[in-house]
């Protein structure tokens, strides 16, 4: 669901999925990966916001419009 919702340029939501799924994982590696995949989403995040016109060069190629913090 957060990879999805992350695809929706949907990241609060994303981050709150993944931290859950941190919660309910069964195993140290099911852990590992929910908590990596959260601090990779904050990361980017973050130079997004503090590097924009280098999000938007990046985001410009063949992917979609880079990260917004809210629903579409």
């Amino acid at each position: 669901m957060a990879q999805l919702l992350l695809q929706q340029n949907n990241v609060p939501a994303a981050l709150k999925y993944f931290e859950r799924a941190a919660e309910l994982a069964r195993t140290e590696g099911e852990i590992v990966n929910a908590l990596s995949y959260a601090e990779a989403t904050r990361t980017q995040v973050q130079v997004t916001e503090k590097y924009p016109k280098l999000a938007a060069k990046l985001a410009g190629g063949a992917g979609p419009g880079g990260l917004r913090m809210g629903p579409q």
